[in-house]
């Protein structure tokens, strides 16, 4: 049965979000990519999309991901395989909203706005847009069962490599 997010959730709740949002920015900010699969569950489902696409509830996405071992797949991609020119991010995230809570799970959703900077280069936004998430509870903490990723500009930079 779904719960209304009208109803306040509890404290402890909200600061658990708060925590699992921080540290998951906190990995990706410092390039523990290896970690970034420990976030979801097992088919977990990452996506990342226009909001475009989003809103007109179009299938099209940058990036699609719709398990934990695609997750571990990509890592080794970023950090083995792809030739790139390696940059940082920084994540900005807002405070977590719960939007509903059943028994099976929570959705929340927050914005985020990430920074990508070249050692050679001037920070640039890299992406601006929402969290909307769908958690679950996996041995007592809670993980992603999806983290739809959802940019608020049509373009994107083509060279997105590391995950939002």
């Amino acid at each position: 049965m779904r719960r209304d997010a009208s109803a306040t959730p509890d404290l402890a709740l909200l600061a658990e979000l708060q925590q699992l949002y921080g540290e998951y920015a906190h990995v990706l900010d410092a390039g523990e990519f290896a970690r970034w699969p420990d976030f979801f569950t097992d088919d977990g489902m990452y996506l990342l999309q226009s909001r475009e696409n989003f809103d007109r509830g179009l299938p099209l996405a940058t990036m699609r991901y719709e398990s934990r071992a695609m997750l571990r797949d990509r890592v080794i991609g970023v950090t083995d395989t792809l030739v790139h020119t390696p940059y940082y991010q920084t994540h900005i995230v807002g405070l977590p909203r719960v939007t509903a809570i059943d028994d099976a799970g929570i959705d929340a959703e927050a914005s985020v706005l990430v920074s990508r900077t070249r050692r050679d280069g001037l920070p640039e936004i890299l992406c601006v847009g929402r969290y909307r998430d769908r958690l679950v509870r996996v041995d007592g903490a809670l993980r992603f069962a999806r983290r739809h990723v959802v940019f608020d500009n049509d373009l994107i930079a083509n060279s997105i490599i590391y995950p939002i």
